[in-house]
């Protein structure tokens, strides 16, 4: 952070792509970056309700002090996209001037399911969902993990990134993931070129990134043989 920014967004939970958190040394750094700078921090938790480790570190938000930190969060990573909804932590003024925007741009998910949500949160049933959800996400990513160590021990995980909600893998430098991407859907596995979240003009092409949340469970290994067969042929 060498050169100060009015605004500083970030993913302190979950980092895109690799799914690394952010340290709590890091944080304060941030924190009192913001500070001395006079910056805002907008922290997007958009997956908070994801994380599936036992002692996930608290939000950035949980420990501003100077009301620099403006939390947004989103219900629909956990339960279904098409909810649309979302929540904001922040000073009430600017909460109202997001809503006078918002209403420019989308005037409000419909009224009943904000309602029916509101019941759901209320009478527990959301906490239920979630020890579910997070019991099932710990066992695909632990199926995956195996697969990845016994099929492709030549893809290297980021450390720091275990029990994120996708695999950032390296592949042998040789390996160009766009094209083992093409190849690996013809032969109905699909992964993300990693290329594409680099900022520099020529970025690695050894980069990939692969899920597990809308997978069947057995499948998972199955999928990872044959990407190894994929990555086989192209040497």
């Amino acid at each position: 952070m060498s050169v100060p920014c009015d605004y500083y967004y970030v993913t302190p939970g979950h980092q895109v792509p690799t799914g690394v958190t952010m340290s709590s040394a890091r944080r304060r750094q941030l924190l009192e970056h913001a500070v001395r700078h006079d910056a805002v921090i907008i922290e997007d938790d958009y997956d908070s309700e994801s994380n599936f480790t036992l002692n996930p570190l608290p939000a950035l938000k949980a420990s501003d002090r100077s009301g620099r930190v403006v939390y947004v969060s989103s219900l629909s990573k956990a339960l279904s996209p098409g909810l649309r909804l979302g929540f904001m932590v922040a000073d009430p003024d600017l909460i109202d001037e997001a809503r006078a925007l918002r209403r420019l741009v989308y005037r409000h998910p419909p009224t009943n399911i904000q309602y029916q949500m509101a019941h759901f949160l209320a009478q527990g049933h959301y906490e239920t969902h979630l020890r579910r959800y997070h019991y099932d996400s710990a066992q695909r990513w632990e199926r995956l993990h195996a697969a990845l160590q016994r099929y492709l021990p030549s893809c290297r995980a980021l450390a720091g990134s275990e029990h994120a909600n996708a695999f950032w893998l390296q592949t042998p430098a040789q390996i160009n993931t766009q094209q083992l991407t093409w190849r690996a859907a013809h032969a109905g596995v699909l992964i993300e070129p990693g290329a594409r979240h680099f900022l520099s003009a020529a970025p690695p092409d050894n980069y990939f990134r692969m899920g597990f949340h809308a997978i069947n469970p057995d499948a998972i290994a199955q999928g990872v043989e044959v990407l190894r067969g994929q990555l086989e042929q192209m040497g």
